[in-house]
């Protein structure tokens, strides 16, 4: 996903970092430029040093192409405009915002925001597996973090559509459930192929799911 986040302070930074290391398109936008220069010299991201309230400062980080807007600067009113023209003028799907005054988080909310969120893992968390324009989506937490239900989106043009299941390198820790075909349930075996606009649920360990997307060639 091409994801801009606005604000490179503390919370700024590590969130890229994290998300970096999903392999997401990043884009950080910090005002000060000591804080823009050291993001630029300790992330592998675009920079840009500018004000993230601004239309200008957005369209030039290709807002108009980003699938989500993370609002982390330290005013929550900065956030909110930041957020709001993201989303009315540039027509971002998802637009994030960190709440430092949780009395805010509601109003936040009323105003447009899709996703109100004070903490640097929540915003992880939320931006990972509740984004509706993921491939890769958690239904449901088993035994607390250690693995989950997830929805795998196949997309169209699937490289691998024709391959059997048992010739793909899925790694140890996962297994296919049930594919959705066309509104058909299919309870797969060694011998069933993926085709694109499959939806396909998955049971595994949380600790394979990087190991998964490579061994099914799924991006976001």
């Amino acid at each position: 996903m091409k994801i801009i986040i606005v604000g490179g302070g503390k919370v700024g930074f590590y969130l890229a970092k994290t998300l970096l290391e999903h392999d997401h398109d990043i884009t950080v936008i910090e005002s000060n430029k000591e804080q823009s220069k050291f993001c630029a010299n300790n992330l592998d991201a675009e920079v840009s040093c500018g004000n993230g309230t601004s239309v200008e400062a957005l369209e030039a980080c290709g807002a108009d192409r980003a699938d989500a807007v993370i609002a982390v600067m330290g005013r929550d009113e900065s956030n909110l405009v930041c957020c709001q023209i993201a989303k009315k003028r540039f027509g971002v799907k998802r637009t994030i915002a960190k709440v430092n005054n949780p009395k805010n988080t509601e109003a936040l909310k009323d105003l447009g925001v899709d996703i109100v969120i004070s903490a640097t893992d929540n915003i992880i968390q939320q931006l990972e597996h509740e984004v509706d324009i993921s491939a890769v989506k958690q239904l449901i937490k088993l035994n607390g973090d250690e693995a989950s239900l997830m929805e795998i989106t196949i997309p169209q043009d699937y490289p691998l559509e024709g391959k059997k299941l048992l010739e793909l390198p899925l790694p140890q820790g996962c297994n296919i459930a049930c594919i959705n075909r066309g509104g058909r349930t299919i309870i797969p075996r060694g011998q069933t192929t993926l085709c694109g606009g499959d939806t396909v649920l998955i049971v595994m360990l949380s600790s394979v799911e990087k190991e998964l997307r490579r061994a099914l060639k799924i991006k976001d």
